[in-house]
């Protein structure tokens, strides 16, 4: 596993993401998801992309588009387009703040705006990861975010 790869990949978020998109194999959303989930874990990014992007089409209001999105914005960012990704990872969390990935798709953005050179911008997305989500933050995530606003020089 290459050093880009772990760290885009908190063991226990997509360990959780793994068990989750095979609990249910009878849901044909599910198997969809689950599908892209796996290209994007065999770094498979481009397939991944079209693979979430048909599933969200094809079933909108599955408990899963949060999360497809929020990995969308992954993949992008994974293949090294981080303006896509900064896009994409707004659009979900602004859409859907509710969703399960939101909170993911701020500290992502985060990541795409550091890989952007923008240190302050990626300092207000994690800024507002905790106005708003506060002590809801799985602990995996806010470990994540903790390292990455040090990286970013955040006061």
């Amino acid at each position: 596993q290459s050093p880009k790869m772990a760290e885009a990949t908190p063991p226990t978020g997509s360990d959780a993401d793994a068990d989750a998109a095979s609990a249910s194999p009878t849901d044909p959303g599910e198997d969809a998801y689950s599908q892209g989930f796996h290209q994007w874990e065999a770094g498979q990014y481009d397939d991944a992309i079209s693979t979430l992007k048909s599933f969200v089409a094809t079933y909108p209001k599955h408990r899963r588009v949060s999360y497809a999105n929020n990995l969308i914005g992954r993949a992008q960012l994974d293949k090294g387009d981080a303006r896509a990704a900064a896009t994409t990872l707004l659009s979900n969390y602004r859409t859907d703040p509710g969703g399960e990935r939101a909170p993911d798709s701020l500290y992502y953005l985060g990541q795409a705006l550091m890989k952007l050179g923008q240190p302050a911008q990626a300092c207000k997305a994690f800024g507002e990861l905790d106005a708003v989500y506060g002590a809801k933050i799985r602990p995996d995530l806010k470990k994540l975010e903790s390292d990455a606003k040090a990286q970013a020089n955040c006061a």
